[in-house]
């Protein structure tokens, strides 16, 4: 990924204008637009400015959240629990998928197998959220979905097209390409609704969490307080976790199966509200990587 398109997603991400992002660092508005069309470059010392305004390591601002970049085991990433989170917590982000719903919002996530040697990766992901629209009069936003799989090979691209609201978050459709034809099912196709709606209609599912809680995450050498998230899918039958940072966002994710459901267990458990569950697979993003 090039530099100039770095700076542009992760402006956009802040929420800056250009002209803002110009006044925070010192030149003008000119210099960024340069920057951005790749016309020319900032040296070292402005890398730094940029990448503190924009809250960012000077390692993402250069690099990006490209795939390759993730580890090939989760090594040693120790999680351990600390206290009841007192208040209400609004997950921002797309749940299961790590995504904040507003353009210029990235983030790229791995699959690692808890049963594998290691948490070896399995396959992973690069997303992305585009433009916002509309569709059949409801307003959201396109997040585009490019695959990997373990030799990171490109396996598929696609998107699905997503709406937020205090409410919570809402699938509005999704686009494929079959045979060079850029295939669409929304909300108003029962075979959409069938995998992306709630008991095959369009409602809303809520993103506020009144069961938060505090934990502190360690990995590679780095401590830092997170808030997890708990929530079951599936009846009950599947248990997700997630961890965020201070910023709301998610650095890594678990989910895990009923272990009366089945049959090969990992040996990994934890138990919700008097359930026991077994780990299926854990996710660590790009955030988690650069911090």
């Amino acid at each position: 990924m090039q530099f100039e398109k770095n700076l542009t997603l992760m402006r956009k991400r802040k929420g800056l204008s250009q002209d803002e992002l110009a006044y925070g660092i010192g030149v003008s508005r000119q210099t960024i637009y340069s920057w951005e069309a790749g016309l020319n470059y900032p040296n070292i010392l402005m890398v730094k400015k940029i990448a503190d305004v924009l809250e960012v390591s000077t390692d993402e601002l250069l690099n990006g959240f490209e795939v390759d970049r993730l580890p090939k085991s989760l090594g040693d990433l120790k999680l351990t629990y600390v206290s009841e989170h007192e208040e209400r917590v609004i997950y921002e982000e797309l749940p299961n998928w790590f995504i904040a719903l507003k353009p210029g919002a990235e983030v790229s996530w791995a699959i690692y197998d808890p049963v594998k040697d290691g948490y070896l990766k399995d396959y992973s992901y690069h997303i992305e959220t585009l433009e916002k629209v509309r569709i059949h009069g409801l307003e959201g936003v396109e997040i585009e979905v490019k695959e990997y799989d373990e030799n990171l090979t490109l396996t598929g691209k696609y998107s699905r097209y997503v709406s937020g609201s205090e409410e919570g978050i809402m699938f509005l459709g999704e686009s494929v390409h079959e045979d060079g034809v850029r295939v669409f099912r929304t909300l108003k196709d029962k075979d959409f609704l069938k995998d992306w709606g709630y008991n095959g209609k369009p409602q809303r599912q809520s993103t506020a969490y009144l069961n938060a809680q505090n934990w502190l995450l360690e990995y590679r050498g780095r401590r830092q307080n997170v808030i997890r998230l708990s929530y079951c899918e599936e009846d009950g039958a599947i248990l997700c976790e997630v961890f965020l940072n201070q910023k709301r966002e998610s650095l890594f994710w678990r989910r895990y199966t009923r272990e009366s459901l089945k049959e090969k267990l990992s040996g990994q458990k934890t138990i919700e509200k008097g359930v026991s569950y077994d780990l299926d697979y854990c996710c660590l993003t790009s955030r988690l990587q650069a911090a």
